[in-house]
């Protein structure tokens, strides 16, 4: 007997547990701990709120620990690549369809599947399958459970590559920003000491970073803190 089915025997109010399963998805992006913590709690309360003994992640786009970034066949390939689920009672008998997943699958004593698509609006990032010793499709209302956790899954995985690209691009502005100053202030440097224009001045630094095969950004570093021979880098160069 799986979690689920000890819950309910217990009595636990599922709504409750529900509401859970989906704050702690939604926690798994604000700690920031990357893809793999989001399909770690995704796979954990599908477990743990569906009549399964266990499930399987494929993300093509992703490198996780725990899954496989490519499949060459079986469920959650045909939901992913038709955006549909795929249901599944007996996995013995569909052994022509899928030959090596369903030798894998029932040498591990798995004898049913569903695959849900990991999906938001159009696009389809993934499939999830959920996997049961016993013979028998999930009902329409854990179709949807499993469904909706997908769904949210596949919201905090956008999510996180969002903010992962704003931090990016943050961070090359960032240095983008303080090249340009250190830049500015090598300029001062340069027209003050040499008494000449600070175009000239940016001129001469362009030249020697050319010349030197070394950044700009370096180069106006170096004059800034001394560690550049200005009355070298001073001397009129060609371009």
């Amino acid at each position: 007997m799986n979690i689920w089915r000890e819950g309910i025997v217990a009595g636990v109010d599922r709504e409750s547990a529900v509401c859970a399963a989906f704050a702690s998805l939604t926690a798994s992006v604000a700690e920031d701990l990357g893809p793999d913590r989001v399909v770690d709690t995704l796979s954990s309360e599908c477990v743990r709120l569906l009549p399964i003994d266990s499930m399987e992640v494929f993300l093509p786009g992703l490198k996780l620990a725990r899954y496989p970034a490519v499949v060459e066949e079986g469920p959650a390939l045909e939901s992913f690549e038709t955006g549909s689920d795929v249901a599944v009672k007996d996995l013995s008998a569909e052994i022509s369809r899928w030959p090596t997943y369903v030798a894998r699958m029932v040498g591990l004593g798995y004898a049913a599947v569903s695959a849900l698509p990991m999906r938001m609006m159009e696009e389809t990032i993934g499939a999830v399958t959920l996997l049961s010793a016993e013979t028998e499709v999930l009902s329409a209302e854990d179709r949807r459970l499993g469904q909706a956790l997908a769904d949210v899954a596949t919201l905090c995985l956008r999510q996180q590559r969002e903010v992962s690209h704003y931090r990016t691009l943050s961070g090359q502005l960032q240095r983008a920003l303080d090249s340009r100053v250190i830049i500015e202030q090598a300029k001062g440097v340069l027209a003050e000491r040499a008494g000449i224009s600070v175009s000239t001045a940016f001129q001469r630094l362009r030249s020697f970073a050319r010349s030197s095969n070394r950044k700009l950004s370096e180069v106006a570093h170096g004059v800034v803190k001394g560690t550049v021979d200005s009355e070298k880098l001073l001397r009129p160069r060609n371009r």
